[in-house]
């Protein structure tokens, strides 16, 4: 309850004022004439009582009656926070890996006691890693460098580990480009012990100014894959070699060519970036190899060359040193995307004894590598000498030859028959043999120019023409009445894998309206098994179209029985080589029973090549061969002399007896129902 009001009491005194001052108002009006001076002392007297009475006075603060039955209780003290020390340590790492990685620099760790290796995200992709699978050891830089690197970084990381110093030293990528360096460096930490317990490391790019320079010098002259100098700096520095030799007698240089032997299939049968690599693996290795000042170059797609300078003994017993250091280095296996790859190398090598030109130099050595890829030290290693000059000299002309031969179609074919044995040595097939009618009076043989025409890709303009040829002729005996007969076609490797081999024989077939029925294709051992996927769908798209397939020189390759049972062939051709000594050694005869069981086995036609006396006849006849080729029956006819064979050893499949086709265990030739006129599909 309020004591004292204020305003009651300000209300009070107005009240008394204005009784006092009308109390005074008689007597001022006693003074005064007129009444009329008494209206403003009435009027202002009036006022004061009216403000008295109706005046509402502002409230000044808070004048509210304060409630006295609320209960007000004391506030309850704020909870004193408990620390997440588990949160704060969580956060600290993330804070440290955040700032690891928007660092510039890529860090790794090594810890000595569980072995593992940490690598930061910007040490990935400092080593082009990203699509790697992650790693907790050293593999991932192991598979990312050179191999002389990783040897030099195993040393430097052992060598901290003994003495618990720092380390650093420059990398090459595996998959970069030139100038793809790394800085990797160390430091190792230790206990109280003094014994090591964590290696912290670092990744950065090599900025070496020297460096950058060096390489933009010698931009021009080195070879972008593999770093080593190319062709053009390989050609000019073996000229001032070569230059060097004329002013000093006794000067002593080498050149080595290292030829990477079926380097075309490592890309076929992987990948290019696989091939890649295997390149930059071998330079890497001849690096290794090699003398500081010996010049090493890339001149082709798989060929490198080195220059062995200064030679210092007369005997050549320097070069042959360091050139079969070499060629036992490349030749170990590499380790590429978690696969072992096994190569082979040919090297030629060639001293500048006699010759006083870069061309005379080149040419020894290219010649003598020639001539090493194509003899029985395929994968070793060749010195030159003279007479192999000259013979590259001869397969060089022999060569153009062979081409302007091909653009003046000579070359010619012979055919030699295919007989069955069992239906009177009625004849079934002719195998067409080509021949170079170089001059009006002498053929040469094809073991002389086909090897040389596969080596330089002239097979393929050859084998079309050989094609044309055989269906033509075989189109003429079909004609003639002799609407059974077959020819057959070698088709070498290189033809096989054209992408474009099956619309090539589909057109010639269209340009000589011969029935596919007619024509059968040879392809070796070999050529089948090399790429067996393609090839299976390469022979099902030949044998839609009703064309048959044979397996020459069965017995010489690797093929197993797995991948003929894939193959839609119709015939094997044992080659003439097991077919010389039936007689005489069980070793040959027991293979041939062995190819003749598998044709059985397998419903294969079974011809037998290369007979050429009866004891060998009976054999086979005895086995159960019954499709014969060979001198014993025939050699190799020209086309008017086959025709004139036709005639008298022709018989039609309508006048066999019935039942001689079904009695034989091997079936005489499939044949095609289609018709004559709808074999192209």
């Amino acid at each position: 309850m309020r004591l004292f009001d204020e305003k009651v009491f300000l209300r009070l005194l107005l009240v008394l004022a204005s009784v006092f001052f009308a109390a005074f108002i008689p007597e001022i009006l006693s003074t005064r004439e007129h009444l009329i001076w008494a209206v403003p002392y009435i009027l202002a007297d009036f006022f004061l009582v009216t403000v008295a009475v109706l005046y509402r006075f502002p409230v000044i603060g808070n004048r509210k009656r304060m409630r006295d039955d609320v209960e007000i209780t004391s506030p309850t003290p704020a909870p004193t926070p408990i620390r997440d020390f588990k949160k704060d340590l969580m956060e600290r790492d993330e804070l440290f890996q955040m700032m690891v990685d928007v660092s510039s620099n890529g860090f790794w760790t090594f810890d000595v006691i569980t072995g593992k290796v940490y690598w930061s995200k910007r040490a990935i992709k400092l080593l082009q890693a990203q699509s790697s699978p992650i790693q907790d050891s050293f593999d991932l830089l192991k598979e990312r460098i050179v191999e002389s690197d990783w040897l030099r970084f195993k040393d430097e990381l052992k060598l901290a580990l003994e003495t618990g110093e720092k380390f650093n030293l420059t990398v090459s990528l595996l998959d970069g480009a030139v100038d793809s360096k790394l800085q990797v460096s160390g430091h190792v930490q230790l206990n109280e012990d003094g014994h090591p317990i964590r290696i912290v490391g670092a990744l950065d790019e090599n900025s070496d100014k020297q460096a950058q320079e060096k390489q933009n010098y010698y931009y021009v002259y080195q070879d972008a894959l593999t770093g080593v100098y190319n062709r053009k700096f390989f050609l000019e520095k073996l000229k001032v070699d070569v230059d060097m030799a004329l002013q000093r007698p006794d000067y002593l240089f080498a050149v080595a060519l290292l030829d990477i032997d079926r380097f075309g299939a490592i890309n076929t049968s992987y990948s290019i970036n696989v091939g890649d690599n295997v390149l930059r693996v071998v330079a890497d290795r001849i690096k290794a190899q090699c003398r500081v000042g010996d010049t090493i170059a890339r001149i082709g797609p798989d060929v490198f060359a080195i220059v062995l300078h200064d030679i210092q003994k007369n005997d050549d017993s320097d070069v042959k040193s360091i050139v079969r250091r070499i060629h036992s280095a490349v030749k170990q296996p590499i380790q590429l995307e978690g696969r072992e790859l096994y190569i082979g190398v040919s090297m030629a090598v060639a001293l500048n004894r006699e010759v006083d030109c870069v061309e005379d130099i080149m040419a020894n050595v290219t010649s003598s590598l020639r001539e090493m890829k194509k003899s029985v030290n395929h994968g070793g290693i060749q010195f030159f000498s003279g007479g192999i000059r000259e013979k590259a000299m001869r397969l060089y002309k022999l060569e153009f030859d062979i081409r302007k031969a091909i653009q003046a179609q000579e070359f010619v074919l012979f055919y030699q028959p295919i007989v069955d044995i069992t239906n009177g040595n009625r004849i079934v097939a002719f195998e067409a043999l080509v021949r170079w009618n170089q001059s009006k009076s002498k053929f040469i043989s094809p073991a002389e120019f086909i090897p040389i025409a596969e080596e330089t890709g002239l097979i393929i303009p050859l084998g079309a023409q050989i094609l044309k040829m055989a269906c033509t002729q075989a189109k003429s005996w079909v004609d003639q009445g002799f609407t059974d007969i077959q020819v057959a076609v070698n088709f070498s490797a290189k033809q096989f894998a054209l992408d474009n081999m099956i619309d090539d024989i589909k057109q010639v077939l269209l340009e000589t309206h011969l029935n596919p029925k007619n024509l059968k294709l040879e392809i070796t051992e070999y050529t089948a098994v090399c790429e067996a996927e393609k090839t299976v769908k390469l022979m099902n798209a030949l044998s839609s179209m009703g064309i048959q397939i044979s397996i020459d020189d069965f017995g010489t390759g690797y093929s197993s029985l797995s991948y003929l049972k894939r193959f839609p062939i119709h015939t094997l051709k044992m080659d003439k080589s097991f077919i010389d000594h039936v007689t005489d050694d069980e070793e040959d005869a027991s293979f041939a029973r062995m190819v003749i069981g598998i044709a059985k086995s397998m419903n294969l036609d079974l011809i037998a090549e290369g007979v050429e006396t009866e004891s060998q006849l009976e054999f086979l006849k005895a086995e159960g061969c019954k499709l014969i080729q060979g001198f014993f029956f025939s050699k190799p006819l020209s086309a008017e002399n086959a025709r004139e064979y036709l005639q008298q050893h022709y018989i039609a499949t309508k006048d066999l007896p019935v039942a001689d086709s079904s009695a034989n265990d091997i079936p005489v030739i499939e044949r095609s129902t289609m018709g004559t006129n709808n074999y192209i599909m």
